[in-house]
């Protein structure tokens, strides 16, 4: 497939966006929040973090680290669609499922895994069923694995319409990563100064958003796409 490149996302020569459908809710956890090692950095959805991202969107996904071999489960009942080696010379492949198709052919909702091993039984087009263990993390130290959900369109070939997911939780989990990361994640002084010493292309990439006098609510998972809090770094 073309066009499902990992954080840039979209492809171009697009033709005018169609709904698709419903957007997937009630999902499943696809990693248990006490496997993230904090080794890398939590980049959140929505933010603007370099000139790769699309500025409208900003990142498509979650990023979080796990130790190697760390297992990774289908976000709901679906479809491998697609299998491909990481875009980004990290160990791995990205992985897409299909949980829901769209009412236009060639169109639907997916969930990515990236920098993922691929479970031996499983191939493009098998079935998975929620919960189901996918995959499992290819990347160790402070390598992180990207997790994404998108509207795919064009026969399934691109991807458009990034979507925080962690709102399309089903609750229980939903409460279950929102506590574990307000609680231990985000409070620790690993993440911390990670967010406070990031640089890319010059700039403080998350360092703001640790100003609580611009963002009282502290770090947070998921931003509003587009959102752009860099500051020259010094």
């Amino acid at each position: 497939m073309t066009g499902t490149g990992g954080d840039t996302g979209g492809g171009g020569g697009e033709p005018t966006p169609t709904p698709v459908g419903d957007l997937p809710s009630g999902l499943e956890l696809p990693v248990s929040p006490d496997a993230v090692n904090l080794r890398g950095v939590v980049n959140p959805f929505g933010v603007v973090r370099w000139s790769l991202d699309r500025p409208e969107v900003g990142h498509p996904g979650i990023d979080i680290s796990v130790d190697e071999g760390t297992p990774f489960v289908a976000a709901g009942d679906g479809s491998i669609l697609s299998v491909q080696p990481a875009t980004d010379g990290l160990p791995g492949n990205d992985v897409q499922v299909l949980l829901s198709p769209g009412a236009i052919a060639g169109t639907g909702w997916v969930f990515e895994y990236e920098h993922v091993r691929l479970e031996a039984s499983l191939s493009v087009g098998s079935q998975v069923s929620r919960g189901q263990t996918l995959a499992r993390s290819a990347t160790s130290a402070a390598f992180t694995n990207h997790l994404e959900l998108s509207e795919v369109f064009n026969e399934q070939g691109f991807t458009r319409n990034q979507t925080c997911w962690v709102p399309q939780l089903e609750a229980g989990d939903r409460a279950r990563l929102e506590i574990h990361f307000n609680n231990v994640l985000r409070t620790g002084p690993r993440f911390i100064s990670s967010w406070q010493t990031i640089v890319q292309e010059g700039l403080f990439v998350f360092r703001e958003l640790l100003n609580l006098a611009k963002y009282p609510n502290g770090a947070q998972l998921c931003y509003p796409p587009g959102t752009d809090s860099r500051v020259t770094a010094s």
